[in-house]
């Protein structure tokens, strides 16, 4: 439906409050048209979650991208790759020098 979560996340907050209100996510069409589970469901998965909570003032964009973009928001770098096999070697070379 969006094509990156800032995209989404604007859509919410589009007052640019810099978080999401409980109400503005439950009143926004995506709810309307596209969750087919009732806002008492939806209401206990943010509770579940700790979406929206007392302390905070709505749901900031590292969590929504968290909870609704986690393909994005879990990439990780390959094991193999340059810095590590840098480091590999270097610590060879420590090593090598050590054992002299």
């Amino acid at each position: 439906m969006y094509r990156s979560a800032e995209l989404a996340y604007a859509s919410f907050d589009f007052t640019g409050l810099g978080f999401i209100t409980e109400k503005a996510f439950l009143e926004s069409k995506f709810i309307e048209g596209r969750i087919p589970f009732p806002i008492e469901q939806i209401k206990m998965f943010f509770r579940e979650y700790n979406l929206f909570n007392s302390r905070t003032n709505g749901m900031d964009f590292d969590s929504f991208k968290k909870n609704f973009f986690p393909h994005l928001y879990l990439v990780q770098e390959d094991v193999d790759d340059a810095d590590d096999k840098a480091a590999y070697l270097n610590k060879a070379d420590l090593m090598k020098n050590n054992e002299k």
